[in-house]
């Protein structure tokens, strides 16, 4: 089960803490809900400290949105490895 808290909300910038699991169901939650963000503000910030696993679609999806406006932070140094291994550090 995943869990998305808005954090900070701001024209530059939205902020989302993010725990659990990020794979199956939960890849499309995130994406309808930071998706909107991430069309309405500058910068996208997905807090990852709560984030246990990752899987393929959550990779993908973490792709699709990765650039100048996505910042990932906080990982665990599992998931900070995960990213790594597939380009997103």
């Amino acid at each position: 089960m995943l869990r998305i808290n808005l954090i900070s909300r701001s024209a530059e910038e939205v902020v989302l803490k993010i725990d659990g699991r990020l794979g199956g169901e939960d890849v499309h939650l995130l994406e309808r809900e930071g998706g909107c963000y991430l069309r309405e503000t500058k910068c996208l910030v997905l807090e990852l400290e709560g984030i246990r696993f990752i899987d393929q679609a959550g990779i993908d999806l973490l792709r699709r949105w990765s650039g100048e406006r996505l910042e990932l932070r906080n990982a665990s140094p599992f998931v900070q490895t995960l990213l790594k291994s597939h380009g997103l550090d």
